[in-house]
């Protein structure tokens, strides 16, 4: 008999993202999958240089006694927050707490709010790890769809009509998969419905600073009068490097306290060496210059694949609004009946890997399966126009077989 709790044996579910990884691996193909950075883009000796400027303190090398992060780090980031806009006067380090990436932040808040059968709204489509993490507490999902200005108002105050939402999760900037950033004018809607039907906004944030064109809006956490209904989720993944496993949440003053021994009950202590390399590579680079040469990178990637597309696909009918940010285009081919199919298919016979768009729904009869995300992040110029060709060589195959 298993020993297995329901948190493995019903609530896991695999990861699609990471088994087109493993595939695309395989099979030596051009991946179009990985949401990440990449490594050429990485400030390996600046990052070198803080480390050892991390190491002249050998006690970080030990338990850090604040289970919140180092504090130079967390008042760092509170006013990097504020001189952005993005965070209002009352709020300081204090009301930060440091965490291994994003995605340990989504499993905090899950562990702190979430109770089996507790209702969380999504978008929809949404990143499929937080429903991991929502989903492991025993989270049920209720969902509201996207358009390019973020979530339809009217849709969600039909959801929230019908049922009863402790938290809704929203990726505010450039979300994946979907690339839609949510104007302040939706946002400003919705901090209505969250005081009106009483719930917790989760606002996820990662891809802010990789914004190609246009301006940026606000925040949910700015924007809102009641300093209780966000809490905030950053990372330096995107623009640093997921390695250093740096990430970060910005939490209301009344549950700092036992946000803090939460996150002392499930891990103790993090790398207190890693949050000052991160800190003194913050205070030596030049963040504007850095993230400038970013965006330039990533849109030129972004622009290659475009291109390629629109030679070697569209005309195989696939459509996309083009992002004005992030590193994700969010493709639809109208006539494709099962995306996961066809995403083993181009794999196979044209080794190009792309991530199924119907892994990205909370469930399987709201799955769009003519869906398919492509991530430009980690592809050079050249190898963007190549992954087009050969995208537009599956669908060409594919179509004729279906």
């Amino acid at each position: 008999m298993s020993m297995l709790g329901k948190r493995v044996t019903e609530r896991i579910t695999p990861s699609a993202i990471t088994e087109m990884m493993i595939l695309v691996k395989e099979h030596n193909a051009i991946s179009l999958t990985a949401g990440e950075p990449s490594s050429d883009v990485y400030p390996v000796e600046m990052v070198r240089e803080s480390a050892k400027k991390a190491l002249a303190d050998p006690d970080l090398l030990g338990y850090y006694p604040l289970s919140t992060g180092i504090v130079e780090l967390r008042e760092w980031i509170a006013e990097w927050m504020k001189k952005d806009g993005l965070l209002p006067k009352g709020f300081s380090g204090k009301n930060v707490i440091l965490t291994n990436g994003s995605q340990d932040g989504l499993n905090l808040v899950s562990e702190a709010f979430v109770e089996p059968g507790d209702v969380v709204l999504v978008e929809n489509p949404t990143y499929p790890e937080a429903l991991l993490a929502f989903g492991k507490e025993g989270a049920k999902f209720v969902s509201v769809p996207v358009d390019k200005d973020g979530p339809i108002i009217e849709e969600m105050e039909k959801v929230l009509a019908k049922d009863k939402v402790k938290l809704f999760y929203t990726v505010v900037n450039f979300q994946n998969p979907s690339g839609c950033v949510t104007t302040d004018e939706r946002k400003e809607q919705i901090l209505e419905l969250a005081e009106r039907y009483s719930f917790l906004i989760i606002e996820d944030d990662p891809y802010r600073y990789l914004r190609y064109e246009g301006k940026h809006e606000g925040s949910y956490i700015n924007l809102a009068e009641d300093e209780d209904a966000v809490l905030y989720l950053g990372s330096f993944s995107k623009i640093i490097a997921p390695g250093i496993r740096c990430g970060f949440m910005v939490i209301p003053s009344k549950i700092t306290s036992h946000m803090s021994e939460l996150a002392l009950a499930t891990k103790l202590s993090l790398s207190a060496f890693l949050q000052r390399t991160v800190y003194e590579l913050l205070c030596s680079l030049d963040m504007e210059t850095h993230l400038s040469n970013l965006k330039s990178t990533y849109m030129m990637r972004r622009n290659a694949l475009d291109a390629s597309l629109g030679e070697n696909a569209t005309p195989y009918g696939m459509t996309y609004d083009l992002p004005q940010g992030g590193f994700f285009i969010w493709a639809r081919v109208p006539w494709m009946k099962d995306c996961y199919d066809f995403a083993k298919f181009a794999v196979l016979e044209e080794k190009v890997g792309v991530v199924p768009g119907a892994a990205f729904y909370p469930d399987a009869l709201s799955a769009d399966n003519s869906t398919l995300r492509l991530s430009f992040a980690k592809t050079p110029p050249e190898v963007a126009e190549e992954a087009g060709r050969r995208l537009g060589r599956a669908l060409a195959k594919y179509k004729n077989l279906s």
